[in-house]
């Protein structure tokens, strides 16, 4: 006969029935079947297994100032990730006779907040920052026991181990590193016993989770910030390649030439979120009576990155893997297939044109990630080139002589996905073609697989794509048989995926996984000054597609270009400079021949204002200015432009601004 399920939950009607079962257990008695809940009969085992006191009534060990603001520097990352939830705490759970406490791992109280009333109440059992809560210390309650057993738990009332704690009722949760799974603490919400809800235990895991985002989001900074140091030191680095550790040790990237230097000391990369270095964590308590480094990796290969007086982490710079060859071997000339393979790619980051600092950076971040043969994410509005970056990327790589397979997850039908992504044996489904056909992934295999708008792949289809990046197989559509594939991964977005990962839109495991590192595209409303060569550019490939004659743009066509928004990016500029340069009659493009929408947005944003020097403020001042600098030149806007130290372009958005064009006439036919 099977016996009813113990409840998960507690129940305050059962309050009778716990105590008489406290007291039974406490006396020496066995407890009565189903008195109590399975997880609670094992707290009290394990109190009693420890020694602890049922009569204690308050917290027995409680830290020094001293102490305390030193452990609260030690888990300050965590601290500092709780910041925002721990201030709502202090509104939201005003006058609800609740308080909320975040605990190292070991159970000490870093921070406590809440409804004033119950602060106060808190103090009889040291409820308090600096205050051991662990089951050892003070029998089951929800910060011990919630650590004890790294799930969530709910403790009420006559469920305390202890008499001090049992006028209480409190939920509480681990805190979880996103990248280890390590337990970083607990967050725990109490009041006394009449404020009991089991609603509580969502509302402090929710709390919880968003305490994690926060690590997740600060630890991906810090990963890519270590990244981008390292990029600075490929010019110097050594030939046998870059590790990255991060601040707690753990291996987070290689680059090929590492992975190779690392097989040649019998160290497989296979398992590389395995590999850890306590020696290299930032923290000297964890590895303090570590005797040295593991043998492969010696001191002088390792040097410690510091920004801000925070150190992001290690990098490792390896010998090549020539060093590590018989003496005999190390004078021998290299083959001609080896030189060729060691030999500078060509840089295809020509095609991105422009030469504004924002475009500049970009293109120098993009050239250094080329190296590295690490996942990038492209960020940027659409229309702006995140395909051009991702073939310059691809083209100046380590794997530039395979292919380069782009698919864009938006375009797909969302039925096909699967299916394009991972291909399909035949017979797969009705109407599969025959003999099957190989998946994008698997096209991809020894190039770079490049995923625009990767934000609309299906959650669905989520999880097995993050199974091909993190395992190197894929799995064809009907078949159980694996297909080993090896590929760079480049993706891009024009969404917020780190916010989708928290509004359960996108995964999260994938959204860090994809962006190792991340490259953000200027928009071109950021970078205007490039329009004039972009134009130049534009006119010249339409001349060539169309083999008719390019077509100049007059100057005040570039310059009211430059005001309008482009919210299509450079696509949209390179389409309207297609239709100018084939619709316009006459041998230079004019004012006339702007698309009516761009021709009044122009004129919306330049609609003249008030003129004249005391009546016009600045714009007087400034409109006075131009007009004088005009005059003096005699018409010459080449001068004018140098005397003001502006871009003729800008002079002429000015002009235009003021009305001054038919001054201009008026000097150059000499009317003064």
């Amino acid at each position: 006969m099977k016996t009813a399920n113990k409840p998960r939950l507690p129940n305050p009607s059962q309050e009778g029935r716990v105590m008489s079962a406290w007291e039974r257990f406490v006396g020496g008695d066995r407890v009565p079947p189903h008195s109590l809940r399975d997880l609670i009969e094992r707290s009290w085992q394990r109190c009693q297994s420890s020694h602890v006191d049922p009569g204690l009534r308050q917290a027995p060990k409680v830290l020094s100032q001293d102490a305390l603001m030193a452990l609260r520097q030690r888990h300050g990352e965590l601290i500092e990730a709780s910041v925002r939830i721990m201030a709502e705490a202090r509104d939201f759970l005003s006058e609800s006779g609740t308080v909320m406490m975040l605990t190292d791992p070991s159970g000490v109280v870093l921070e406590i907040e809440g409804d004033a009333d119950t602060l106060e109440a808190a103090c009889g059992p040291r409820l308090i920052a600096g205050a051991s809560w662990s089951e050892g210390d003070c029998g089951t309650n929800a910060i011990g026991t919630t650590l004890a057993m790294a799930r969530p738990v709910q403790v009420h009332a006559g469920e305390h181990f202890c008499v001090g704690a049992k006028p209480w009722t409190c939920s509480a949760t681990v805190v979880r590193d996103p990248a280890s799974g390590e337990v970083l603490g607990a967050l725990d919400l109490s009041g006394l016993q009449t404020t009991f809800d089991q609603h509580c235990l969502a509302l402090v895991r929710a709390a919880a989770g968003r305490i994690e985002e926060g690590l997740a989001a600060r630890d991906m900074e810090l990963r890519e910030r270590l990244l981008e140091a390292g990029l600075g030191r490929l010019p110097r680095a050594a030939s046998g390649g870059l590790v990255f550790f991060d601040r707690k040790g753990r291996l987070i990237k290689a680059d090929a030439r590492a992975g190779q230097s690392l097989a040649a000391m019998g160290i497989s990369l296979e398992r590389a979120g395995e590999i850890r270095v306590d020696e290299l964590h930032t923290d000297a308590d964890v590895h303090r009576g570590s005797p040295r480094l593991p043998d492969w990796l010696r001191a002088e290969l390792v040097e410690r990155v510091v920004e801000g007086g925070k150190q992001l982490g290690t990098i490792v710079l390896l010998p090549s893997p020539l060093g590590l060859e018989s003496s005999a071997t190390r004078g021998a000339v290299p083959s001609v297939a080896s030189a060729r393979l060691r030999a500078e790619p060509a840089d295809h980051f020509g095609a991105l044109i422009g030469g504004s600092a924002l475009l500049r950076q970009a293109v120098h971040k993009a050239r250094m990630l080329a190296s590295l043969d690490t996942a990038v994410l492209l960020q940027g509005e659409t229309g702006v080139g995140k395909e051009l970056f991702a073939r310059a990327i691809h083209e100046n790589g380590t794997r530039r002589h395979g292919p380069f397979v782009a698919v864009n997850c938006g375009g797909l039908p969302r039925d096909t996905v699967a299916s394009e992504l991972f291909g399909y044996v035949e017979g797969a489904f009705t109407g599969a073609r025959r003999g099957g056909m190989v998946g994008k992934i698997e096209a991809a295999s020894g190039g770079t697989l490049f995923l625009d708008e990767i934000g609309e792949m299906p959650l669905d289809v989520q999880p097995y794509f993050l199974r091909a990046l993190e395992g190197g197989e894929v799995y064809p559509l009907g078949t159980n048989t694996p297909r080993r594939v090896q590929f760079r991964l480049l993706a891009a977005s024009n969404r917020d995926l780190l916010t989708d990962a928290a509004a359960g839109r996108f995964r999260s495991d994938l959204f860090y996984r994809i962006s190792a590192t991340s490259l953000r595209i200027p928009s071109l409303r950021e970078r205007k000054e490039d329009i004039p060569v972009l134009i130049e550019r534009f006119s010249r490939d339409v001349a060539q597609r169309h083999a008719v004659p390019a077509k100049g743009f007059d100057p005040e066509v570039s310059a009211a270009l430059q005001c309008y928004a482009w919210p299509g990016n450079v696509r949209e500029l390179r389409n309207v400079v297609e239709a100018m340069a084939l619709l316009a009659q006459g041998d230079v493009v004019g004012l006339g021949d702007l698309p009516p929408n761009i021709a009044s947005a122009v004129e919306a944003k330049l609609e003249p204002t008030g003129h004249g020097g005391a009546d016009g403020g600045l714009e007087g001042v400034e409109r006075d200015a131009i007009a004088s600098a005009i005059r003096t030149h005699g018409g010459n806007l080449t001068q004018v432009a140098i005397e003001l130290r502006i871009s003729k372009s800008t002079l002429y958005l000015k002009m235009k601004k003021y009305g001054l064009k038919s001054s201009l006439r008026a000097i150059r036919l000499g009317i003064r």
